[in-house]
């Protein structure tokens, strides 16, 4: 299956990405409000990486969970990714930082720690990004 994503500048401060989700169909990024020095610091692109990771890697951490008969009453989750200079001093994202936490009632260790296991081999998307960057996962579980 092949996803297809598109890119439009509609005028010097807006962009649209349309997805063709159902869950989302677009994204507007409106830049009117800041000034130039502001909208360079925003790292749009390092924010919709770390936004895709979370979302493929959360949504198979869920599904991994419920199809062992979890329940889940939370899931927090972050990513953090940084760049540096590769050996030709060009800069790219080195590495993804993902944690999540998984609110769950003791009585679903044993499922969170075997999903856990195979978490830690990461999601399609986080595997797929393991070739160009390190990912690294932090996982645990809260008892709610």
């Amino acid at each position: 299956m092949a996803v297809n994503v598109t890119y439009e500048r509609l005028d010097e401060n807006n962009d649209l990405f349309t997805l063709g989700a159902q869950a989302l169909p677009e994204i507007r990024v409106d830049y009117a409000a800041l000034s130039a020095e502001d909208r360079n610091q925003e790292h749009m692109g390092a924010r919709l990486l770390c936004m895709a990771a979370l979302a493929c890697y959360t949504n198979t951490f869920a599904n991994s969970l419920k199809r062992k008969g979890a329940e889940i009453k939370f899931m927090r989750a972050n990513a953090t990714t940084s760049k540096d200079k590769d050996e030709v001093m060009r800069t790219k994202y080195c590495t993804l930082d993902i944690t999540v936490e998984v609110g769950l009632d003791e009585q679903y260790r044993e499922a969170f720690e075997e999903v856990k296991d195979n978490m830690l081999n990461g999601s399609l998307l986080t595997y797929s990004l393991e070739e160009a960057m390190d990912v690294d996962y932090k996982l645990s579980m809260v008892t709610a």
